[in-house]
Protein backbone atom coordinates (compact mmCIF):
# COMPACT_ATOMS: atom_id res chain seq x y z
CA UNK A 1 0.00 0.00 0.00
CA UNK A 2 1.18 3.50 -0.83
CA UNK A 3 0.10 6.29 1.51
CA UNK A 4 0.41 10.01 0.81
CA UNK A 5 -0.40 12.10 3.87
CA UNK A 6 -0.96 15.82 3.49
CA UNK A 7 -2.00 16.46 7.06
CA UNK A 8 -2.41 14.23 10.07
CA UNK A 9 -4.53 16.67 12.07
CA UNK A 10 -8.04 16.71 10.59
CA UNK A 11 -9.64 20.03 9.72
CA UNK A 12 -12.93 18.93 11.28
CA UNK A 13 -14.64 15.84 12.57
CA UNK A 14 -16.09 14.58 9.28
CA UNK A 15 -14.44 12.49 6.57
CA UNK A 16 -15.32 11.14 3.17
CA UNK A 17 -13.54 8.51 1.10
CA UNK A 18 -13.40 9.08 -2.65
CA UNK A 19 -12.25 6.77 -5.38
CA UNK A 20 -10.06 8.58 -7.92
CA UNK A 21 -10.54 7.34 -11.50
CA UNK A 22 -14.18 7.63 -12.55
CA UNK A 23 -15.02 9.89 -9.60
CA UNK A 24 -12.59 12.82 -9.77
CA UNK A 25 -11.46 12.25 -13.34
CA UNK A 26 -12.36 10.44 -16.51
CA UNK A 27 -11.27 6.81 -16.29
CA UNK A 28 -9.63 4.85 -19.10
CA UNK A 29 -9.53 1.11 -19.82
CA UNK A 30 -5.83 1.72 -20.65
CA UNK A 31 -5.12 3.22 -17.19
CA UNK A 32 -4.30 6.83 -16.37
CA UNK A 33 -0.51 6.84 -16.67
CA UNK A 34 0.43 10.52 -16.94
CA UNK A 35 -0.75 14.04 -16.18
CA UNK A 36 -1.57 14.46 -19.89
CA UNK A 37 -4.08 11.60 -19.60
CA UNK A 38 -5.67 12.92 -16.40
CA UNK A 39 -8.81 15.05 -16.91
CA UNK A 40 -10.87 16.24 -13.94
CA UNK A 41 -14.62 16.01 -14.39
CA UNK A 42 -16.09 19.53 -14.66
CA UNK A 43 -17.75 19.30 -11.23
CA UNK A 44 -14.92 17.57 -9.33
CA UNK A 45 -12.90 20.57 -8.18
CA UNK A 46 -16.04 22.44 -7.21
CA UNK A 47 -17.12 19.40 -5.17
CA UNK A 48 -13.74 19.32 -3.42
CA UNK A 49 -13.98 23.06 -2.65
CA UNK A 50 -17.45 22.46 -1.23
CA UNK A 51 -16.07 19.75 1.06
CA UNK A 52 -13.21 22.00 2.16
CA UNK A 53 -15.66 24.78 3.06
CA UNK A 54 -17.69 22.25 5.07
CA UNK A 55 -14.50 21.12 6.85
CA UNK A 56 -14.89 17.58 5.54
CA UNK A 57 -11.54 15.83 5.15
CA UNK A 58 -11.14 13.96 1.87
CA UNK A 59 -9.21 10.69 1.68
CA UNK A 60 -8.63 9.22 -1.77
CA UNK A 61 -8.66 5.43 -1.97
CA UNK A 62 -7.65 4.01 -5.32
CA UNK A 63 -6.50 0.75 -6.92
CA UNK A 64 -3.53 1.51 -9.18
CA UNK A 65 -2.45 -1.88 -10.52
CA UNK A 66 -0.74 -0.25 -13.53
CA UNK A 67 2.25 -0.04 -11.18
CA UNK A 68 2.67 -3.78 -10.55
CA UNK A 69 1.57 -4.60 -14.08
CA UNK A 70 4.64 -2.69 -15.28
CA UNK A 71 2.49 -0.29 -17.30
CA UNK A 72 3.51 2.73 -15.22
CA UNK A 73 6.67 3.54 -13.29
CA UNK A 74 6.62 4.69 -9.70
CA UNK A 75 8.26 7.97 -10.76
CA UNK A 76 5.45 8.60 -13.25
CA UNK A 77 2.87 7.66 -10.62
CA UNK A 78 4.26 10.09 -8.03
CA UNK A 79 4.60 12.83 -10.66
CA UNK A 80 0.94 12.33 -11.58
CA UNK A 81 -0.20 12.42 -7.97
CA UNK A 82 1.84 15.55 -7.24
CA UNK A 83 0.17 17.30 -10.18
CA UNK A 84 -3.29 16.18 -9.05
CA UNK A 85 -2.70 17.41 -5.48
CA UNK A 86 -1.24 20.71 -6.73
CA UNK A 87 -4.23 21.34 -9.03
CA UNK A 88 -6.62 20.60 -6.16
CA UNK A 89 -4.72 23.06 -3.91
CA UNK A 90 -4.73 25.74 -6.64
CA UNK A 91 -8.49 25.33 -6.91
CA UNK A 92 -8.89 26.20 -3.22
CA UNK A 93 -9.49 22.67 -1.92
CA UNK A 94 -7.32 20.05 -0.27
CA UNK A 95 -6.87 16.34 0.27
CA UNK A 96 -6.10 15.04 3.74
CA UNK A 97 -4.53 11.86 2.38
CA UNK A 98 -4.49 9.34 -0.43
CA UNK A 99 -4.07 5.59 -0.21
CA UNK A 100 -3.18 3.57 -3.29
CA UNK A 101 -2.96 -0.16 -3.89
CA UNK A 102 -0.30 -0.97 -6.50
CA UNK A 103 -1.11 -4.70 -6.61
CA UNK A 104 -2.57 -6.76 -9.40
CA UNK A 105 -5.76 -8.70 -8.63
CA UNK A 106 -3.85 -12.02 -8.60
CA UNK A 107 -1.46 -10.87 -5.83
CA UNK A 108 -4.03 -11.43 -3.08
CA UNK A 109 -3.16 -8.37 -1.01
CA UNK A 110 -5.32 -6.95 1.79
CA UNK A 111 -5.39 -3.42 0.36
CA UNK A 112 -6.83 -3.86 -3.16
CA UNK A 113 -10.50 -2.98 -3.21
CA UNK A 114 -12.86 -4.67 -2.46
CA UNK A 115 -10.62 -5.52 0.50
CA UNK A 116 -10.93 -2.88 3.23
CA UNK A 117 -7.20 -2.45 3.95
CA UNK A 118 -6.82 1.12 2.67
CA UNK A 119 -9.94 2.35 4.44
CA UNK A 120 -8.91 0.71 7.71
CA UNK A 121 -5.41 2.20 7.41
CA UNK A 122 -6.97 5.66 7.10
CA UNK A 123 -9.18 4.97 10.13
CA UNK A 124 -6.07 4.13 12.15
CA UNK A 125 -4.50 7.42 11.12
CA UNK A 126 -7.52 9.70 11.61
CA UNK A 127 -10.18 9.87 14.32
CA UNK A 128 -13.01 8.68 12.09
CA UNK A 129 -16.00 6.52 12.79
CA UNK A 130 -16.17 4.23 9.76
CA UNK A 131 -19.86 3.56 10.32
CA UNK A 132 -20.53 7.29 9.76
CA UNK A 133 -18.10 7.72 6.87
CA UNK A 134 -19.23 7.55 3.24
CA UNK A 135 -17.20 6.07 0.44
CA UNK A 136 -18.11 7.50 -2.97
CA UNK A 137 -17.08 5.23 -5.81
CA UNK A 138 -18.13 4.27 -9.30
CA UNK A 139 -17.49 0.52 -9.30
CA UNK A 140 -18.78 -2.56 -7.50
CA UNK A 141 -15.37 -2.99 -5.85
CA UNK A 142 -15.78 0.45 -4.24
CA UNK A 143 -19.21 -0.42 -2.85
CA UNK A 144 -17.92 -3.76 -1.56
CA UNK A 145 -14.85 -2.13 0.03
CA UNK A 146 -17.16 0.31 1.82
CA UNK A 147 -19.30 -2.55 3.14
CA UNK A 148 -16.24 -4.61 4.10
CA UNK A 149 -14.85 -1.69 6.12
CA UNK A 150 -18.20 -0.85 7.71
CA UNK A 151 -18.59 2.40 5.74
CA UNK A 152 -21.63 3.80 3.99
CA UNK A 153 -21.36 3.02 0.25
CA UNK A 154 -22.38 5.70 -2.25
CA UNK A 155 -22.44 5.10 -6.01
CA UNK A 156 -21.42 7.76 -8.49
CA UNK A 157 -23.06 6.74 -11.73
CA UNK A 158 -22.17 9.39 -14.28
CA UNK A 159 -24.51 9.37 -17.25
CA UNK A 160 -23.14 7.10 -19.95
CA UNK A 161 -20.05 5.98 -18.05
CA UNK A 162 -21.28 3.66 -15.31
CA UNK A 163 -22.14 -0.01 -15.42
CA UNK A 164 -25.91 -0.66 -15.67
CA UNK A 165 -25.43 -3.86 -13.62
CA UNK A 166 -23.70 -1.99 -10.79
CA UNK A 167 -26.45 0.66 -10.86
CA UNK A 168 -29.15 -2.02 -10.69
CA UNK A 169 -27.50 -3.80 -7.75
CA UNK A 170 -26.90 -0.51 -5.93
CA UNK A 171 -30.52 0.54 -6.32
CA UNK A 172 -31.71 -2.88 -5.14
CA UNK A 173 -29.48 -2.54 -2.04
CA UNK A 174 -30.74 1.04 -1.46
CA UNK A 175 -27.28 2.52 -1.94
CA UNK A 176 -27.54 6.26 -2.64
CA UNK A 177 -26.81 6.97 -6.32
CA UNK A 178 -25.73 10.30 -7.82
CA UNK A 179 -24.82 11.41 -11.33
CA UNK A 180 -22.20 14.00 -10.28
CA UNK A 181 -19.79 14.24 -7.39
CA UNK A 182 -21.03 17.75 -6.64
CA UNK A 183 -24.63 16.50 -6.28
CA UNK A 184 -23.41 13.72 -4.00
CA UNK A 185 -21.42 15.89 -1.61
CA UNK A 186 -24.06 18.61 -1.47
CA UNK A 187 -26.63 16.02 -0.45
CA UNK A 188 -24.36 14.08 1.91
CA UNK A 189 -23.00 17.20 3.66
CA UNK A 190 -25.84 19.75 3.60
CA UNK A 191 -25.60 23.30 4.83
CA UNK A 192 -25.60 23.21 8.63
CA UNK A 193 -28.38 25.84 8.84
Amino acid sequence: MIAWIHRVEPTGSRFVFLDRDGVLNRDSPHYIKSWDEFHFYPDALEALRFLSRRRVDVVLVSNQSALNRGIMTYDAFFHLHQNIAAQIRRSGAHLAAAFFCPHRPDEGCSCRKPAPGMLRAAARLYPMDLSKTCFVGDKESDLEAARNAGCRPVLLHRNGTGSPEVLSRAEAARVPVYTTLLDAVQDLFPDPD
